[in-house]
């Protein structure tokens, strides 16, 4: 298996996870070049180029709702990392993507960086269900967001997320609207990127 660094695209040994510094929620919101509500359509994993080694994935998006921003049609994320046969490159800490899950995305830097979302798994945001029906809003360890403050907080990871899981009632998590409200009010007004709609 190899190991891809984030931070120069150098092939590593080792299992250390990936670095990367929670943004604060505005910022998070104003560094996207668009922000969207979309279930994944396909997850696909390739060779690069013929005779390469490096691998990526693209992951299709069908987008529900445009949050902000002007998404590009179709939406096809391109990601550094992925599993063709016996070859695996991955990103440590990046979330994984799989065919019917809803999230709202926060995109930046499309086919130009190794990892196209906001801050990595500070980037998407799923959108889970409760047995009675109640969708809400987590972060991307699964983890019920009850408040905008905690998109700033590094990401439990294993057996501490579980405990968070498990310590959050999720009746008093985040809706998607409430998400979605408070993203468009966070928009800087001289952000253009995000106001073109």
């Amino acid at each position: 298996m190899l190991l891809l660094g984030l931070g120069c695209l150098a092939l590593a040994t080792g299992g250390r996870a990936t670095t990367v510094n929670p943004p604060e929620f505005p910022d998070l919101v104003n560094q996207s070049d668009f922000i969207v509500r979309a279930v994944v359509k396909t997850v696909v994993s390739e060779y690069a180029k013929p005779g390469s080694r490096k691998i990526i994935t693209k992951v299709e998006l069908e987008v529900r709702e445009v949050v902000a921003g002007t998404p590009t049609q179709p939406l096809v994320l391109r990601m550094m990392g992925g599993k063709v046969g016996n070859d695996e490159m991955m990103l440590e800490g990046a979330p994984q993507f799989k065919v019917g899950e809803e999230g709202i995305y926060f995109v930046q830097g499309n086919g130009r960086q190794v990892y196209p979302l906001v801050a990595m798994m500070h980037g998407v945001y799923p959108i889970m269900r409760e047995a009675a029906g109640r969708e809400y809003m987590a972060q991307s360890n699964q983890v019920p967001l009850q408040d905008l403050s905690e998109v700033a907080l590094p990401m439990a990871q294993g057996n501490a997320a579980e405990l968070q899981r498990r310590m959050r009632r999720t009746s008093e998590a985040l809706t998607p609207a409430q998400f979605v409200q408070q993203i468009r009010a966070a928009v800087k007004p001289s952000n253009n990127r995000l106001l073109e709609r």
